[in-house]
């Protein structure tokens, strides 16, 4: 099929485009994306859309970094497509967060693409995973033992949506059509390399497979597509069954009746516990495993006695007869050891699931919807740290302050996780507010007279779906 006609019918059979969409196209340079970039920028008129490209350097690779992001803003300024683009400061991060590079080089990408998005009020981010791409993922997920169905052709991505036009062709078809189109591109030398665990797939997995079956990414498609189906369902299902026995939650806890719950049906018991296992671990699919959502299970249907199972990174499970506590482990719940200090406009992980970025009045970036105080320059910068005995705050409409042990009972804040609720404190000593928990007397939910900072709260919204290159 041609591969106009092929992307154009995948699109509308998956409403992945209407008329009057604003698209940002991620663009690293490399063959998919500059393809998927120049293919929507000449079907614009025909699909009825506006489109703007953004790119995200790593700087992991130096020179040739740079040069990838030159390259992409030159073809946009032959183009008069709109540019936006950042260079991220991967390496000072993972030296400050020692975490894993290809996650932080995620998190990092998606949330700039955020913030543009709400900035120019692009209303869809489209980029370009194509049917080799899933084909790799799907088997990725099975070798890791994790419940797998693919990439989805859309989901949500904060309050837009993330699209992926090129699910249905190739990359040999892709290729193809940059020949037919004398169009050039970037290569990234580090696709080359094995250190990735994707590229390992791509280079010694994937082909031996498609040794065995040619059509094997058609195929894939096909059979993901029936799974995302009956997942969808059997997802709707598993919530009902989910919110019927939840007998409490509070901050990474909840307690289940075990005895509700063995009335499930089995085809969907597992489901629950993997629900379950979510709400612990937000955003955390690595350690959603079979043999961890077995272990739940298995537990959920024993009758005698009581038990103790622990979770990865300090978790904890405590089953008594008719009910099951899931919860974090106190005794290796830990404060802030070192104080964080927030560098203006950038967004900082503040636990819980949570994440916070402080901006000057004049930021250009300082749009979201957030909490305004006033700042004198002696007290910056702000900086979050771990609580400590006798740390008190001033809360709104009292005249003194309130010790944070008391006010967290207050907020119920469970005993367990209490030593790792962040504390927000100015360089003259004064706390000003508890992320996730209160905020101090000074800050007001509307701009007032005089106001200087605005501090942005917000839950994380990163959803990484499979393992991308940087």
């Amino acid at each position: 099929m041609d591969f106009r006609k092929q992307v154009i019918m995948y699109s509308q059979k998956h409403q992945l485009i209407s008329g009057r969409d604003r698209l940002l196209v991620a663009c690293s340079g490399g063959a998919d994306s500059i393809t998927l970039l120049t293919f929507l920028n000449q079907q614009k008129d025909f699909l009825g859309i506006e489109i703007g490209c953004i790119h995200a350097n790593h700087g992991l690779r130096g020179e040739e970094s740079d040069e990838d992001e030159r390259f992409v803003e030159n073809l946009c300024h032959n183009l008069n497509i709109s540019f936006h683009r950042k260079k991220l400061p991967i390496n000072d991060i993972l030296i400050r967060e020692n975490g894993n590079l290809q996650d932080i080089c995620r998190r990092e990408r998606y949330h700039f693409f955020e913030e543009v998005m709400k900035k120019s009020k692009y209303n869809k981010l489209a980029v370009a995973h194509h049917a080799d791409d899933q084909v790799e993922s799907v088997l990725m997920g099975l070798t890791r033992g994790t419940r797998t169905n693919g990439m989805l052709s859309k989901r949500s991505f904060g309050k837009a949506k993330l699209i992926r036009p090129f699910l249905s062709v190739t990359r040999k078809q892709i290729e193809h059509y940059l020949n037919q189109q004398h169009i050039t591109y970037r290569e990234d030398s580090s696709n080359k390399k094995d250190t990735y665990t994707r590229n390992r797939f791509r280079h010694h997995i994937v082909p031996l497979v498609q040794e065995e079956n040619p059509n094997v990414a058609a195929a894939i498609s096909q059979w993901t597509h029936q799974q995302q189906q009956d997942e969808q369902l059997l997802q709707k299902l598993a919530m009902n069954e989910y919110e019927k026995i939840i007998l409490s939650t509070s901050l990474h806890s909840l307690s289940i009746d075990i005895q509700l719950f063995r009335r499930i049906e089995i085809a969907l018991q597992k489901r629950v516990v993997l629900l379950i296992l979510k709400y612990l671990y937000p955003n955390e699919s690595l350690w959603l495993s079979h043999d961890l959502i077995n272990q739940i299970h298995s537990q959920c249907l024993e009758r005698d006695g009581s038990s103790e199972i622990h979770l990865p990174k300090g978790r904890k499970v405590f089953r008594h007869y008719s009910t099951m506590l899931f919860s974090f482990d106190e005794a290796k719940s830990s404060p802030l050891l070192t104080p964080i200090i927030l560098v203006t406009g950038e967004w900082v992980a503040a636990g819980f699931n949570l994440r916070i970025k402080v901006c000057n009045r004049d930021d250009a970036f300082c749009f979201d919807e957030g909490w305004y105080v006033t700042l004198e320059q002696r007290e910056l910068p702000i900086h979050m740290r771990g609580r400590q005995s006798g740390d008190r705050l001033l809360l709104k409409g009292m005249k003194d302050s309130k010790r944070l042990s008391r006010l967290m009972i207050d907020e119920k804040v469970p005993r367990h996780i209490r030593k790792e609720v962040p504390v927000l404190e100015t360089q003259l000593g004064e706390i000003i507010g508890l992320p996730g928990v209160r905020l101090g007397s000074r800050f007001t939910k509307h701009p007032h007279d005089g106001w200087t900072h605005k501090f942005m709260i917000e839950k994380e919204t990163t959803n990484p779906e499979e393992e991308s290159i940087c």
